[in-house]
């Protein structure tokens, strides 16, 4: 498997455009989640790399972002805090896709403003829909359900 997929910095900004950025250290894990999503029209990129994320993400600015809690270098909420707090990123949508199933890692993720909190494995339809509620849901309706 070639890792041909990550984002490449030198392309054009038109090419490399795109709806959902997936950043999880595990190549296959994210290689995966992008395939799927692909399967259902949207268009995906993905990073294994925490540390040089943020500098992508304000480049290519995704719709949404699906994000690894625990990873080297900037672990998952210090990322996501770190997005949120920032006035160019600020309004990406972020879901932390984790196999950690605390109530603790779950109320952390939401308090430095992730969107949604998913466990690994989760059901590919429950990830879409999640997806599409996110991207296509105005903010209000999402926080009163």
């Amino acid at each position: 498997m070639t890792r041909t997929n990550q984002i490449n910095l030198k392309s054009s900004d038109k090419q490399d455009q795109f709806d959902i950025f997936v950043i999880d250290d595990n190549f296959d894990q994210a290689n995966i989640l992008k395939l799927l999503i692909e399967q259902y029209g949207f268009t995906a990129r993905f990073t294994t790399d925490s540390k040089s994320a943020f500098q992508k993400i304000l480049k290519y600015k995704p719709r949404l972002i699906i994000l690894d809690l625990m990873m080297p270098e900037i672990d998952g909420l210090r990322l996501c805090k770190m997005l949120k707090e920032n006035p160019y990123t600020a309004n990406i949508k972020i879901i932390i896709y984790s196999g950690k199933l605390y109530d603790s890692d779950r109320r952390k993720a939401h308090m430095v403003g992730a969107d949604l909190f998913l466990t690994k494995p989760t059901r590919a339809n429950l990830l879409l829909n999640s997806i599409k509620k996110l991207l296509f849901t105005p903010k209000n309706e999402i926080l009163q359900n």
